[in-house]
């Protein structure tokens, strides 16, 4: 029972029921929580709510050490200058749990001073001086002018809470300090000079000395406050003194660009940031996107060397790494920001990781007040787009069909003829009756989507609460296709004097179904003229032959028919992810951060087909009756264990800002899985894998078994002299267990520089200039998207049976020297912004890959064809810009209109790899040199433009033969040899580059405004000079048999001596139907294209009486239409095996 597919099964049957008791566990442990979360955080509120009171006994007490008393028990903190403290006098009291305002006015009542309560601080001023403003309190006596004299102040927020390092400049002398923990601040100035506070996420505030006094000093939030930080996930930098190309886009922004998800919104505004399109596989919900940034630093993933996309960047989603799968699940109501890091400087503290970017994604974090509940719901509808698709109507390929002979070929007897005949009649009876069916429409729906998202958060300054939960439900346009995702999350912040404790808990659930009723591609290559029922409308299994060219005229099934059978496709995923942080403020300069994360991700997969479907047809005339119906089923899980451990300096000292940081950090990865595909069932309807009786013919168990182990040490360097010249420099040290044991660390380190010329003295009378920074950066990052296994030797065990045991076999030779891939990164760019009406930014970058990871050519006798080694180079160089221009503007009446416009151009060359792909492009020869039909004959590589690698060309290079087009007098193709000579033959030796897919330019093209809490946003993307090999042409016109539907522009095919065609004979009616046009030039096209991405309308009900009649803080309703129009110079089918979709959804956001 052991050895036999039940047993393995019904094991993993009791893992998967293990699981589910797992998370049925987790999920209760996750309610408890939340209910003592709850409980505590109202005991707090009740706590903080009550009148604060003070015990204090003591003769002659100075009024000092009153205070340090009132803040120990109270922790109001009071702002005063030391010369006023010298005139107090000392005090005799005895109270216990006095009320504080009451023991104040006993403290001051026989004294020189005055106090006022502002928030949580104390202000004492003199009593002589009769304050206009709370805010600035001033001696009744100023100092002369030219004195330095010592002044001190308080910064708070809004709800007048301390802000920790907020820099204090004197702007004559550029010289200042930062406020401590308590938001006190100590500057030397003089008279009438000024004062600037900045902080991160607050608005600039400037105060004019008029006094040594203590001023406080209250911060206003800023709009745009997540935009001036660069959150690179390691450490927050302030975006005016980063030398790094870096991008941040807002909640705001992201919805603006579109709702789906995150990955398109970010494609709708960011040039570099490319979502290459699946011409395939459309709009499939189950299908993770390729994501490009900056173009390619690896090989394209030929040999299966790379897990997963070798050019996929990075991704870090609160401050750990994360999968490509968990961003496209995310809500997009819970980010609060992404940040892209592009260049050296900004990415290289991920060091091995970086060479293809990073992303770095926030989650919205609890803040504090009373409880808050938001929510958010989407109702969508899925349409599919059949824009491509140019097929022959019933009616027109009957007669197509009649015309060219197909119904009067290869018939060499009367019976011959007499069935094709009934066949003809049997076609054209139907288009008498009617019968056009439109078979792109038999499996396809207007899918029905939801989304919602709810939201409590609450708490005050010591402990803040989150919880929440999310859910997407996505109906696919194919039947039966759909996405469902869950997650549940809770967060809760303690803060403890200067230390501050966070911890997010995160179950996410998922379950994925693929359509029942199989490859679109089916449906598009049935003739119209079949009707997939029967008179009483029950679906028929056959409808129909067709004349074979050369045999028996064959069946046609109706791929209807499967999908009315007990067919499964689905798979799915459950997750827990805890991430633990805390925050010690040793100092305001000095900070010690550490975090810890575990996630597990439990994975499973089942696809069934019964014994009854059309896959199994022919089993019985050969034999395998006991083999109908498989069953393949998928297991899998992998964990993680992230740490960090950090400490940073954060100063200024007079002009100069200095911050250092360094990180340690540790990572243990385990991935496994398993696949096994039984067959044998003797009923549709058990759909299990125990009923199978076999495994599949010439299979066995497979699965896999890796672990990783990394290391890295990280140190960072940021210098600003004066905000003006700026330096940027990092380091990081990598060891991992991937690689050969020759070769376990890597170093990866860059270097940045900016200047502020805005903030230059010969810059002050240009004042329509804002912001001017030059910056650039040079560094080195690395790449390891590569399988952990390709330096190790590998065994398997096989049937050889030695003394009684199994021998191990050696499938790949060991290198004990590979690494690693390298990139070198340079970038030089600019950001300026003219007032408010103009903002301009533009990068230029080149980066070099090195050590490329390639399969090295050895003699056959060693044992082995090739072996893992690193050698050669990619060149990747271009630019990217962006520009924002808002020509009108008017915030009285919340009243805008902003238009933007980016682009990006980035190739991709090899270089330095001499003949190492010599063996690849001779297999590449050798499948468009096969005679069709025989052995190892593969249709789609011997028609399709293969992939060369050639030293000093193109990555992105179309391959094959140059044509002269059709020759009128013959109707076959002519084409041009290496020699440049005239030629009807086609010759793999011919074979030059013909076109290049890399457009000329790509970006996006937006519109934003605004008016009385309306908003309209159209996002756009463009691609302009690219090229495209149109295969609909080559795979419906040209390299077709007639039995399948066409495409109507095989209508303008040569038909006579004479034609001027753009397409060559048709071999219909020839001897063979084996005659396939190769790569040719013929069918490449200029690949021009405009999207109409994402169009919103929206309004926000914002000062509406009735809202908060309602209990509602706020109200926002909106209307997307996602993919909406494209136009194109080309015209081919998209979405062959999956169509695309465009999607329209109604959003309503509220809170209370």
């Amino acid at each position: 029972m052991r050895n036999s597919p039940f047993g393995f099964c019904q094991a993993m049957e009791l893992k998967k029921h293990a699981w589910k008791r797992t998370i049925t566990k987790t999920l209760l442990v996750m309610k408890l929580t939340i209910l003592l979360m709850t409980v505590a955080l109202l005991t707090v509120h009740a706590e903080t709510g009550r009148a604060q009171s003070v015990t204090l006994s003591g003769k002659e007490i100075p009024l000092k050490q009153v205070f340090a008393v009132i803040k120990k028990q109270t922790g109001y903190v009071t702002l005063h200058n030391k010369e006023l403290l010298a005139k107090a006098k000392d005090v005799s009291l005895s109270v216990k749990n006095m009320p504080l305002q009451d023991l104040l006015d006993i403290v001051f009542k026989d004294q020189p001073l005055k106090y006022v309560i502002e928030g949580k601080t104390i202000v004492v001023s003199s009593k002589s001086y009769l304050s206009t403003s709370p805010s600035i309190l001033v001696d009744p006596i100023p100092p002369v002018a030219d004195t330095i004299i010592i002044v001190r102040g308080r910064v708070v927020d809004a709800n007048n809470d301390p802000v920790t390092g907020a820099n204090v400049t004197v702007l004559r002398t550029k010289q200042g300090s930062a406020t401590d923990k308590n938001g006190m601040f100590t500057v030397k100035a003089r008279m009438d000079d000024l004062l600037e506070i900045t902080f991160i996420g607050f608005e600039k505030f400037q105060h004019r000395v008029r006094s040594n006094n203590a001023p406080l000093i209250s911060l206003k939030k800023s709009e745009t406050s997540i935009k001036e930080v660069i959150i690179t996930g390691m450490v927050d930098r302030k975006q005016t003194s980063f030398t790094g190309a870096a991008v941040t886009y807002t909640q705001k922004e992201l919805l603006q660009a579109g709702n789906k998800n995150v990955l398109q919104s970010l494609k709708n505004m960011d040039p570099s940031f490319r979502v290459m399109e699946n011409l395939s596989l459309g709009s499939d919900p189950n299908r993770l996107p390729e994501i490009q940034m900056r173009g390619q630093s690896s090989l394209p993933n030929l040999q299966g060397d790379f897990s997963g996309n070798p050019n996929q960047p990075l991704f870090i989603l609160d401050g750990f790494e994360t999968t490509l799968q968990r961003v496209f699940d995310l809500n997009m109501n819970r980010i609060a920001s992404v940040t892209l890091l592009k260049d050296a400087a900004a990415k290289a503290i991920y060091g091995s990781r970086a060479a293809n970017g990073v992303v770095v994604i926030e989650t919205i974090r609890p803040a504090k007040g009373k409880l808050r509940i938001s929510y958010s719901g989407d109702a969508a509808i899925e349409a599919p787009d059949l824009s491509g698709y140019n097929l022959m109507e019933a009616a027109d390929k009957l007669a197509f069909e009649k015309e060219r002979g197909m119904y009067s070929r290869f018939t060499f007897s009367a019976a011959d003829v007499q069935e094709r005949d009934a066949i003809y009649k049997t076609n054209y009876e139907n288009v008498l009756r009617g019968v056009n069916t439109y078979w792109l429409s038999q499996p396809l729906q207007t899918g029905l989507s939801t989304k919602h998202a709810l939201n409590l958060e609450g708490g005050d300054n010591n402990m803040r609460y989150q919880a929440g939960i999310t859910y997407n439900k996505i109906d696919g346009v194919m039947k039966g296709s759909g996405r469902n995702t869950m997650a549940l999350f809770t967060t809760l912040s303690y803060t403890y004097r200067n230390l501050i404790f966070r911890n997010q808990l995160e179950f996410n659930r998922n379950v994925s179904t693929n359509s029942p009723y199989g490859s679109f591609s089916e449906y598009a290559k049935l003739n119209q003229y079949y009707k997939p029922t029967d008179d009483n409308g029950n679906l028929v299994k056959v409808m129909g032959l067709y004349p074979f060219y050369n045999g028996p005229d064959r069946n046609v099934y109706n791929p209807l028919y499967n999908a009315g059978l007990n067919v499964k496709s689905e798979s799915g995923y459950s997750q827990l992810i805890n991430n633990f942080y805390i925050d010690w403020r040793i100092s305001p300069a000095i900070r010690a951060t550490g975090s810890i994360s575990y996630s597990r991700n439990e994975s499973s997969s089942d696809v069934f087909l019964p014994p009854s479907h059309t896959s199994f047809i022919n089993y019985d005339a050969n034999g395998m009756s006991d083999r109908k119906g498989t069953y393949t089923k998928g297991d899998g899980y992998n964990q993680n264990i992230i740490s960090n451990i950090g400490i940073n300096y954060n100063k200024m000292i007079g002009g100069h800002q200095i911050l250092a940081n360094a990180t340690w950090n540790l990572n243990t990865r385990r991935d496994v899985s398993t696949t096994v595909i039984a067959e044998g069932f003797g009923n549709d309807n058990v759909d299990n894998i125990t009923f199978a009786t076999k495994y599949a013919l010439n299979t066995k168990p497979t699965g896999s078994d890796s672990r990783v182990r990394e290391i890295g040490v990280v140190g960072i360097l940021g210098y600003s002299y004066e905000d003006r010249y700026l330096f940027d420099a990092s380091i990081r040290s990598n060891g991992s267990s991937m690689f050969g044991v020759d070769n376990r660390w890597g170093a990866f380190w860059s270097l940045g520089v900016g200047w502020n010329l805005h903030k230059e003295p010969f810059m002050n009378n240009i004042t329509w200039i804002n912001q001017l920074r030059l910056r650039s950066s040079y560094g080195y990052t690395g790449a390891q998207n590569f399988n952990p296994f390709q330096g190790r030797a590998r065994y398997t065990f096989g049937s050889i049976v030695y003394n009684n045991s199994l021998g191990a076999e050696l499938q790949g030779l060991p290198n004990n020297s590979l690494k690693w891939q390298k990139k070198m990164d340079f970038n030089a760019g600019f950001d300026m912004m003219v007032k408010r009406f103009l903002t301009l930014r533009f990068d230029y970058s080149r980066g070099v890959t090195t050590d490329l990871l390639v399969d090295m050519t050895i003699p056959p006798s060693m044992g082995f064809n090739t072996y893992k080694e690193n050698v050669g180079e990619i060149l990747n160089k271009g630019y990217e810009f962006s520009v924002g221009v808002t020509p009108w503007r008017d915030d009285r009446k919340r009243a805008w209109v902003t238009f933007n416009f980016t682009g990006a151009h980035f190739e991709n060359k090899l270089q330095k790899v001499y003949d190492i792909f010599t063996t690849w492009n001779q297999k590449q020869d050798a499948d468009k040199n096969i005679n069709p039909g025989g052995t190892g004959f593969n249709r789609d590589t011997y028609r399709r433009p293969a992939v060369y690698l050639i030293e000093g060309q193109s990555m992105d290079a179309i391959w094959g033969v140059r044509s002269l087009g059709i020759d009128p007098l013959t109707g076959e193709e002519m084409f041009v040899d290496k020699d440049g000579n005239n030629t009807f033959l086609w010759s793999t030796a011919n074979q030059t580059i013909i076109g290049d897919k890399n457009p000329t330019l790509n970006g996006t093209l937006g519109l934003n405004a605004g008016y009385k809490g309306f908003s309209l946003s159209v996002a756009c993307t463009y691609r302009y000079g690219g090229d495209l090999y149109n295969s609909t042409l080559v795979e419906r016109v040209e390299n077709v048999t007639g039995m399948d539907n066409l495409d109507k522009r095989i209508l303008e095919s040569w038909r006579k001596p004479g034609d001027i065609a753009q397409y060559r004979v048709l071999t219909l009616t020839g001897g063979t139907s084996d005659v396939n046009t190769r790569p040719t030039s013929r069918f490449v096209q200029r690949d021009n294209e405009l999207y109409v991405s994402s169009l919103n309308l929206a309004y926000d009900f914002i000062q509406q009486r009735w809202l908060k009649k309602a209990g509602m803080d706020n109200l926002r309703l909106t209307f997307y239409m996602n993919e909406l129009v494209r136009l194109s110079s080309i015209q081919i089918e998209r979405g062959t095996d999956y169509p695309f979709a465009r999607n329209f959804s109604f959003q309503v956001q509220a809170s209370f």
